[in-house]
């Protein structure tokens, strides 16, 4: 007997087979206006409008005390606009003193970072044009230039790191929303030189300075001095390592120097080079008996006075301090042939010498010379050859 299937049963079969399709999911639906509801939902109300331009969501009322009616989510959506203006007018209330002590407790940055910032911001607070009771709301771009041309004579670092901190404290009053745009909007750093003049002493010019710092018997800090700058050109160290450094750095047996690179934070070794440890032996026999390895290697931090006074009466251009570093560089490169990576690592660089070579590229006339002799005519090839034979770079192998 043949049986045959009912069409609705075979329309129930094949509906049976089919995957579960997901449940749509729920949308915000408009019940007034700015008032929203989600579909399927009869209790909670939202809040959706925009206030100075920003797009606001929120959920009204509270768990403890839910909006389950329409007329009570009109009432909490006007309450919700007048804090909000109520909360504005009070930020463009606020005056450039209580924005710049509100900016100060949160700023960011290193110790040095912050050393710096706070002499800036001590600074704005005592030559800003306008008095710091003025509402921040009330200062203009022009109060803003009047201030920056306090620093026209300075260089352009010094002058970008102030403008940088007065965009910084504004830009606080912006995100707080007591201002609406920011004064400092169009003020335009200042373009470093294209060229800066590297004045590098000679060897020779090194050794004299230190010997005439030394010779000064009746300056009290004449022989810390010429120590500090005979350690400075001999370990190529500037004054923030210089200064940092103590007699537990030092290990004799390892002939290791531990520092720490200011600028970065980091650590870095250097070897005890030979030239420099006659000295640091010399000064380290000259200490206390208590020999507390926690001491300061040098009492003295800054050279400077010591320095001019004897580039004057050696009739020397005026070297800063950080000359010894840019001519141990130098010399490590040019004079001695040691390799790029090796000097930045002893200067704590991580780039492998990038640094120094975008600095220190040009070669020196010495090597110029050298690289002149190479020149010869082809004939005499094979009869000549160089003295010192020269890699790439222009480094003696």
């Amino acid at each position: 007997m043949t049986r045959f299937l009912c069409p609705c049963n075979l329309l129930s079969m094949k509906t049976s087979i089919l995957p579960t399709e997901k449940a749509p999911a729920p949308k915000l639906r408009k019940v007034a206006e700015n008032i929203y509801q989600y579909s399927g939902s009869r209790t909670t109300y939202y809040a959706r409008f925009r206030h100075k331009g920003q797009r606001i969501i929120t959920a009204l009322g509270t768990l403890a005390h839910p909006c389950t009616s329409l007329p009570e989510a009109k009432r909490l959506l006007r309450e919700k606009r007048n804090e909000l203006d109520s909360a504005e007018h009070i930020a463009t209330r606020k005056t450039l003193a209580q924005i710049i002590a509100e900016f100060e407790t949160v700023m960011a940055g290193s110790e040095a970072t912050l050393k710096y910032k706070k002499r800036y911001l001590k600074q704005l607070k005592s030559d800003f044009p306008v008095p710091l009771t003025t509402r921040i709301s009330e200062i203009k771009k022009s109060d803003v230039l009047k201030f920056m041309a306090l620093f026209k004579e300075s260089t352009a670092d010094h002058y970008n790191h102030v403008l940088t901190l007065v965009r910084d404290v504004f830009n606080y009053a912006l995100a707080d929303r007591a201002i609406t745009a920011s004064p400092v909007e169009g003020v335009k750093y200042r373009k470093r030189q294209a060229t800066v003049k590297r004045l590098i002493p000679t060897w020779e010019e090194f050794e004299q300075i230190v010997a005439s710092v030394r010779a000064q018997v009746l300056a009290d800090t004449a022989k810390e001095s010429a120590d500090l700058i005979e350690f400075m050109g001999k370990a190529g160290l500037g004054q923030a390592e210089c200064a940092g450094l103590r007699w537990q750095d030092i290990n004799f047996k390892s002939e290791q120097i531990l520092l720490i690179r200011q600028k970065t934070r980091a650590e870095f070794k250097i070897p005890l080079y030979p030239m420099v440890r006659p000295l640091l032996e010399r000064m380290d026999s000259e200490r206390e008996d208590d020999r507390d390895p926690t001491e300061k290697v040098f009492k003295v931090r800054d050279p400077k006075k010591a320095l001019a006074s004897a580039c004057a009466r050696l009739k020397l251009p005026q070297y800063s301090p950080r000359a010894f570093r840019r001519m141990f560089i130098s010399r490590c490169l040019h004079d001695l042939g040691i390799d790029v990576q090796t000097i930045a690592s002893w200067q704590g660089h991580k780039d492998g010498g990038q640094l120094i070579l975008r600095t220190y590229a040009r070669a020196s006339d010495k090597h110029q010379r050298e690289m002149a002799k190479l020149l010869i005519d082809p004939a005499q090839e094979e009869t000549t050859a160089p003295d010192t034979p020269v890699d790439g770079q222009g480094i003696a192998a």
